[in-house]
């Protein structure tokens, strides 16, 4: 039996669906072995260019010399000190110098916790139950999260939290303006990077109005910025859109590759997790601000934080989609990508359907109406040597341009195979 077949049977008898992640499940779902700067390996030593790249976590690649550096320090160190340490308080205070709305922060352990962590935050603060949140903006597994990204409730959540949750169409204000006029909703989360890892627009003026709404109606706004947060800008979104919310969440790049995230905010509102509070939130967690995390994560940020990484990834991603269209265009076939930010999205069948190419909510209804050959490009990636999100990728700073051009080849080899396969669905450009 070859190796990474024997991989992927055991893979499949010992891990609860195979895989431990949703988007890693595949009929064959590859098993790797190791990584390094744009690239990693399966079990049976093939090479793929990677364009998860750790889901948007790792902007300067695998095993970043000062990455590897600052969690091998720290690995002598100790990896679990029970308590404040001084790379903790350092990772903190680097958050409130990049982060505009930070002045206080909380370490949880993932980007779910972090969203989890801010509606607890926002309802203990303002007294009201409700939360509302804008169709197509994901913020991460929880029953509140989930609402309204599946058709019914999401199976397993507890039904009665579902009364608690209004979801709004996106860039809808009336809407908007209409479920906050109770004065009953806590806050409302947002992607304010375009939901769906900047599937949806960024669209800074909606944001200010949004702002705006928010406080005329005493609601808290909280910005999850755990995808674009350091990505977008060393600042984020707030910081290109000048609009500052009142808690942000932030994970991915925070944490330099390893796990971890945080909950930031103003010190009133902060001050709900301090000992003897009225409204003290409670909030524990092993492995908050775990230590390798803090040290992979102050090397992340300090390589990111004077915005010259974030520019010139922007343009790298421009050219590299813009390679690949031209590629998609040699072949006849109607894929077509763009970008927000260093985030590239596949568009399948849009100039058939007449969906421009570009970020907007018809770009997360194709996605999902061609899910099955959105699967099927996946998989012919993977057998060229590209492992990415059957619909978006992420690039860092181990892209380099002899990189993007080989995976651009690979890309048309791919979009042959996918051609060929479907040209009686009228994929033909």
């Amino acid at each position: 039996m070859p190796i990474m077949e024997a991989w992927e049977q055991r893979a499949k008898r010992f891990i609860a669906g195979g895989a431990t992640h949703d988007s890693w499940a595949t009929a064959n779902p590859l098993v790797f072995e190791r990584a390094d700067g744009a690239y990693k390996w399966d079990a049976e030593g093939r090479k793929y260019t990677d364009f998860w790249m750790g889901h948007g976590a790792l902007i300067v690649g695998h095993n970043h010399p000062a990455v590897t550096r600052a969690v091998t320090a720290q690995l002598h160190k100790g990896t679990h000190l029970s308590g404040n340490h001084t790379l903790l308080v350092q990772w903190a205070e680097k958050i409130t110098q990049l982060i505009l709305s930070a002045e206080q922060v909380r370490f949880c352990a993932s980007g779910t916790e972090a969203t989890l962590l801010a509606m607890r935050l926002a309802r203990a603060y303002t007294h009201r139950a409700n939360i509302v949140r804008v169709d197509g903006h994901f913020h991460g597994w929880h029953d509140e999260a989930l609402s309204g990204v599946f058709e019914g409730w999401p199976t397993g959540a507890h039904p009665e939290a579902a009364s608690h949750l209004h979801v709004v169409p996106p860039y809808d204000l009336e809407a908007m303006e209409t479920a906050l006029a109770s004065r009953e909703t806590a806050a409302v989360i947002v992607e304010p990077g375009g939901g769906s890892s900047g599937t949806l627009p960024y669209d800074p003026g909606y944001l200010r109005r949004l702002r705006d709404i928010t406080r005329q109606y005493g609601t808290l706004l909280i910005f999850d910025e755990v995808m674009s947060g350091f990505r977008y800008a060393p600042g984020g979104v707030q910081q290109l859109s000048g609009v500052i919310p009142d808690i942000t969440t932030l994970s991915k790049v925070l944490c330099g590759g390893l796990s971890g995230a945080a909950v930031a905010g103003g010190q009133a509102i902060m001050a709900c997790f301090e000992a003897g509070h009225t409204d003290k939130v409670l909030h524990t967690g092993t492995f908050n601000g775990n230590p390798l995390s803090a040290a992979a994560g102050l090397a992340t940020l300090a390589l990111v934080s004077d915005g010259t990484i974030q520019k010139t990834l922007d343009r790298n991603t421009a050219l590299f989609v813009d390679a690949v269209n031209d590629k998609a265009n040699q072949v006849g076939i109607d894929v077509h990508l763009f970008h927000q930010s260093s985030i590239f999205h596949i568009l399948i069948g849009a100039k058939k359907a007449g969906i421009d190419i570009a970020p907007s909510e018809d770009a997360v209804w194709i996605a999902q109406k061609n899910g099955a050959i959105y699967s099927e490009l996946k998989v012919f990636l993977a057998q060229q040597g590209i492992d990415m999100h059957k619909s978006h990728g992420w690039l860092s700073t181990s892209h380099t341009h002899a990189v993007l051009e080989a995976a651009a080849e690979k890309f048309q080899c791919a979009f042959n195979q996918l051609l060929n396969q479907n040209r009686a669905t009228g994929l033909a450009s």
